[in-house]
């Protein structure tokens, strides 16, 4: 089972642009060398928050290490977010801390939390990077204008061999609204595996949508979400640029702004073979300065 998933999700990682194997010239060594002393690059000060597959010599991974992911962390040091625990971080002590697809797979009281310790592990002057998908008002209007392409993704969990780890039956043989929900709150898809006593049919979706409307529908969908330790990759919040925003104020963040695929304010963020190569087409990119 466990070479079923490796392959799995190799495969997935694949699909979307996500390099496993990284060669030494990617991890462009000579721009942190003319930015920092060897005295700050030997504490690797630079935290990958949910960091999966990542890897770079000088920056230190931080995850929730499970096997459901098939093998494919490396080097991690272990904290679940869903905690709301201290991130195992000195207070400012980061130069940066980047975070890529995490944020929607953990309740939003824990996102606060991982906002929170951001603010407070930073170094003055220290970026903050998120990255997450979907954006959940431009998935919304997709789902309205029935616009399949959108959900591209579901092609990968159509072939017989991929899908049967995740879905009953191969994605796109459902609803596009089932599908829509099965990428805001997994564990409700009725296609999705996941055990969960509030499963939607497609009739069931587009009442709720009828009732609640947009954005309060996304909020009753994942109010009845769990985190399921056996399965932390379903998602279970929904964030747009501004949701965020109002989040990292929260956390007391006053810098914000909106960024976009390699164009981190911190040239070691820019290297898109290492940083922002998940979902790119669906993502939203935001950063803070402490």
């Amino acid at each position: 089972m466990k070479t079923f998933l490796i392959r799995v999700v190799k495969q997935a990682l694949d699909l979307l642009g996500v390099d496993i194997v990284r060669k030494k010239n990617d991890f462009n060594i000579s721009t942190y060398k003319a930015l920092y002393s060897d005295d700050v690059l030997q504490r690797r000060p630079f935290y990958n928050i949910g960091a999966g597959s990542f890897f770079h010599p000088l920056w230190t991974n931080i995850d929730y290490v499970s096997d459901w992911y098939g093998g494919v962390q490396k080097n991690i040091i272990h904290h679940d977010l869903m905690s709301k625990g201290p991130l195992p971080i000195e207070t400012g002590q980061a130069k940066v801390i980047y975070t890529s697809h995490t944020i929607e797979h953990v309740k939003e009281d824990a996102v606060q939390a991982l906002f929170n310790e951001a603010f407070r592990c930073l170094e003055v002057g220290g970026v903050f990077r998120i990255t997450t998908g979907p954006d959940a008002e431009t998935d919304f209007r997709a789902l309205i204008n029935n616009d399949e392409d959108w959900f591209y993704w579901n092609r990968f969990l159509d072939v017989k061999g991929n899908y049967e780890s995740v879905c009953h039956k191969p994605a796109t043989s459902v609803p596009l609204s089932e599908r829509w929900l099965h990428h805001v709150a997994t564990q409700l898809a009725p296609n999705d595996i996941s055990p969960s006593k509030n499963k939607f049919t497609d009739k069931e979706i587009w009442d709720a949508i009828e009732k609640f409307g947009f954005p309060s529908v996304l909020n009753y969908f994942c109010g009845l979400c769990e985190f399921q330790s056996d399965r932390p990759g379903n998602h279970i919040s929904w964030w747009t640029h501004g949701k965020i925003t109002d989040s990292l104020k929260q956390a007391g963040f006053k810098t914000i702004y909106h960024s976009g695929y390699g164009q981190s304010s911190s040239a070691l963020m820019r290297n898109s073979k290492l940083f922002d190569s998940t979902y790119p087409q669906i993502s939203i990119y935001v950063e803070a300065v402490r």
